[in-house]
């Protein structure tokens, strides 16, 4: 099961690590032009959409998240748990760096840096959902024997 841990952590670590690199590539490519304005009538087809999609991944993948989880049957064995974890928090995950991709290529079209901050609040949030074997075993309630194969 050890290995299941390090697959996830592996999988969060190349999306962080995706999302930040093209995020940085972006604002090389663009930063003697980049300038921020927070006003949608200045930039009028992205504004209220992208920094809106982004706060909609958050909430969605948070949401998703919870519901896999709590629909985990606690009878199940440990390996069968940890799938579902493990499922549970790639969709989590691909949603949150869906936000920040969206929103990153909202700036490196419209040079806006107003949508690097709703790029960077999923890519916290993605960060922060690093899985560590205290977060598996919390979520899943996992008991001794079991524990000691994480």
């Amino acid at each position: 099961m050890n290995t299941k841990l390090k697959t996830l952590q592996i999988i969060h670590l190349a999306l962080c690590s995706g999302v930040l690199l093209f995020a940085l590539v972006t604002i090389f490519l663009n930063r003697e032009i980049m300038f921020f304005d927070a006003n949608p009538a200045t930039t009028a087809p992205f504004n209220p959409i992208f920094p809106i999609m982004g706060l909609i991944t958050i909430s969605a993948s948070i949401f998703f998240f919870k519901n896999l989880i709590v629909k985990i049957d606690k009878t199940e064995t440990a390996e069968t748990k940890i799938n579902l974890y493990q499922s549970a928090f790639i969709i989590s995950a691909a949603l949150l760096e869906g936000g920040a991709l969206f929103n990153v290529v909202g700036f490196f079209i419209t040079h806006n840096s107003f949508f690097l901050l709703f790029a960077a609040a999923n890519f916290i949030f993605l960060a922060l959902k690093h899985p560590t074997r205290d977060k598996l075993i919390s979520a899943l309630q996992l008991q001794y024997p079991d524990t000691e194969a994480l």
